[in-house]
């Protein structure tokens, strides 16, 4: 398979002109070695990133990494296909619904540690999401991204670091994603969240990379005060409007020594966030990945010590990139977080006491630096029960 030609036809045909003629993806990839199931399946998922974006480089980062993943055989893609990886504690806010702030021994993940979860994401993982803390502050996201074309890699930032020669490095890579935390619409809803300027910090921020042709996607935290205004369609297009080609929605958690309750999404909340991602997915209006399971196996976070959690919110591990194994730990770790039973997807939603206690038996250690109410406090425990359990109701009526 000629690699470079195969870039050439992707980054200078249309969308149109690959959809109305796929033969002329076909006969190159004839020549990959791929199985022609794999093949077809390959030229589906191009057309299908040639739709969501014109930027030439995420095209050419899309096809590397699908090609990474298929000689791989990676099959898994949704939430299990991906992980998570803290980069730093360093940040320049101090959000009030931070899940990174009370844990950590160190300021940025050692390279070793660094190098040994990206060797294993790249046998195993289609996409990695780099964090902290504030991922921007760490100059090694352009190296790992330079280093791996094959890998894309969406780093989740406030915004407030991107300025004109932060976005003009960017535009000289294709598979390093800003996925903006936008929280609102207005400054008067960000703001509240995560501190005031931040809002027109973010903004900035989406200039700076338009200018310098950067692609880029939000990721909205959904609480009981925006819920309406962040899944609202008129929230959305603005969004599109601004640049953004996908989305991402987080539920709100109360982590930390003093969570705000009124935050906290109630049953009919809850439904109606799942009922709108399903929407905004089926509607292709942008891109958004399924990440919804009938029950959660977890979302491997690998924090900034190198310990192996399961839950970017839940602050429990067992094992340790420096200290074990990490093909086998991850395996593990998977293992234990499914041998407890609990109703519906969320086990922190559904029972975080129960769910806690019967890892705790297992060997997980707590790495918070302070106490955690919410799965602690039967207050707080006995309110994310009560609602997550009024939400399945209302699902099983709705859907069925």
């Amino acid at each position: 398979m000629d690699l470079d030609r195969l870039i050439t036809i992707i980054t200078t045909n249309t969308h149109q002109d690959l959809q109305s003629n796929p033969k002329i993806l076909l006969t190159e990839l004839k020549q990959s070695g791929l199985p022609l199931k794999e093949q077809r399946d390959l030229i589906k998922k191009i057309i299908k990133i040639t739709k969501i974006t014109n930027n030439p480089k995420l095209r050419e980062s899309y096809l590397r990494s699908y090609l990474r993943i298929f000689q791989e055989s990676i099959p898994v893609g949704g939430r299990e296909g991906s992980i998570v990886i803290e980069l730093t504690k360093k940040c320049t806010k101090h959000c009030i619904h931070c899940y990174s702030k009370f844990t950590g021994q160190r300021e940025y993940m050692p390279d070793n540690i660094l190098n040994s979860i990206i060797s294993t994401a790249r046998k195993q993982f289609k996409y990695v999401f780099l964090t902290g803390g504030e991922p921007t502050l760490d100059y090694r996201v352009f190296i790992l991204a330079k280093n791996n074309p094959d890998m894309i890699f969406f780093m989740i930032t406030n915004g407030s670091t991107i300025m004109q020669d932060y976005a003009r490095q960017l535009s000289l890579l294709g598979n390093l994603i800003p996925m903006l935390s936008i929280d609102g619409s207005s400054s008067l809803t960000h703001d509240r969240l995560r501190g005031e300027g931040s809002y027109e910090e973010v903004m900035n921020a989406i200039e700076h990379l338009n200018a310098n042709g950067v692609p880029w996607g939000y990721i909205s935290l959904v609480t009981a005060t925006n819920i309406d205004e962040v899944l609202s369609e008129e929230f959305i297009m603005d969004k599109i409007k601004k640049g953004a080609f996908l989305a991402r929605y987080l539920e709100y958690i109360p982590v930390g020594p003093t969570p705000n309750t009124d935050l906290i999404l109630s049953g009919d909340a809850y439904y109606f966030l799942e009922k709108r991602k399903n929407e905004i997915i089926n509607s292709n209006m942008i891109y958004m990945q399924k990440t919804s399971q009938p029950k959660c196996n977890g979302a491997l976070y690998f924090d900034v010590d190198g310990n192996i959690k399961n839950c970017f919110c839940f602050h429990y591990a067992k094992f340790n990139v420096s200290k074990d194994d990490i093909d086998t730990s991850i395996k593990k770790t998977r293992k234990d977080w499914v041998s407890y039973q609990w109703t519906g997807e969320c086990p922190i939603y559904a029972d975080s006491r129960g769910f806690k206690n019967h890892l705790e038996k297992l060997g997980w250690k707590n790495l918070s630096t302070t106490d955690e109410p919410y799965l602690n406090n039967p207050e707080i425990t006995q309110r994310l029960v009560h609602n997550y359990h009024e939400f399945l109701k209302i699902k099983a009526k709705q859907w069925g």
